[in-house]
């Protein structure tokens, strides 16, 4: 009999530094440990990749873990499916000092929390548009509304999947989301501000 409090595995796509793998014996090792922006995350890698991955992978390394990630009572467990290593990023400074207008961000800032939903009228009437309501008050009523965005994508390629929606950064995707577990996902993402006065 299943567990009524387990919930279907999501979608998630990092990008990261490699730091290691977890454990003292690396040739024994099943998980690793990724930096994606300020957060350390353990991820699990399937079993037919270990191998490979231990042989390669050196710390410093930049990944991107493609996979599934479960949530178990307080804690989401991620298992990496696909691992390809990639070209680090372009460094953020740059030798030729650039302007920046009063609109654009101050340098070094990191990116504004937003939730993606597809704008697609197939995601859409699959439960596209009471998603967008439902993400609406669940900000509200964590008074974030004025810190994350929801923001319109097109086609985010998981039609037979919908609703579903990507949380960045991090590229966090949640496929056939049901309203009544939103807000479980929201307080895991995003730090609840002072709440509204009622």
């Amino acid at each position: 009999m299943a567990d009524k409090t387990s919930l279907p595995p999501w979608l998630f796509n990092l990008d990261g530094i490699f730091l290691g793998f977890v454990g003292e014996e690396p040739s024994k090792a099943k998980s690793i440990h990724l930096q994606v922006e300020e957060d350390v995350l353990t991820i699990k890698i399937r079993k037919e990749l270990r191998e490979r991955l231990r042989s390669r992978l050196q710390p410093g390394d930049y990944l991107r873990c493609i996979g599934r990630s479960e949530i178990d009572g307080d804690t989401i467990k991620l298992k990496a499916l696909q691992v390809f290593t990639l070209l680090p990023p372009l460094p953020k400074s740059c030798p030729v000092a650039p302007s920046f207008s009063h609109s654009s961000p101050p340098p070094h800032s990191s990116p504004a929390p937003k939730i993606q939903v597809c704008r697609k009228s197939g995601c859409q009437k699959r439960g596209g548009q009471a998603l967008v309501t439902a993400l609406q008050q669940a900000l509200r009523d964590r008074n974030l509304h004025t810190q994350v965005d929801i923001q319109y994508t097109g086609c985010q390629k998981l039609c037979s999947e919908a609703p579903t929606f990507t949380i960045m950064p991090g590229r966090h995707q949640y496929t056939r989301v049901k309203l009544s577990r939103l807000s479980a996902v929201l307080d895991r993402h995003f730090a609840p501000a002072k709440p509204n006065p009622q």
